[in-house]
């Protein structure tokens, strides 16, 4: 799927901040977005998960 130029250079950013691939970055915002007006439970992260301790 191809975005505005706009959209694909912030991709690009986030990807390269996060260290992610785009797919797996579109995959994670589509998640954040489905859970955050109720259409998927939210994921509950695991107590050892590697984002403990960031906020």
């Amino acid at each position: 799927m191809i975005f505005d130029h706009d959209v694909e250079l912030a991709f690009a950013a986030a990807c390269e901040e996060l260290e992610m691939t785009r797919d797996a970055l579109i995959r994670l915002i589509i998640r954040e977005w489905l859970e955050g007006y109720g259409f998927l439970p939210v994921h509950d992260l695991d107590e050892g998960s590697e984002t403990e301790g960031s906020a």
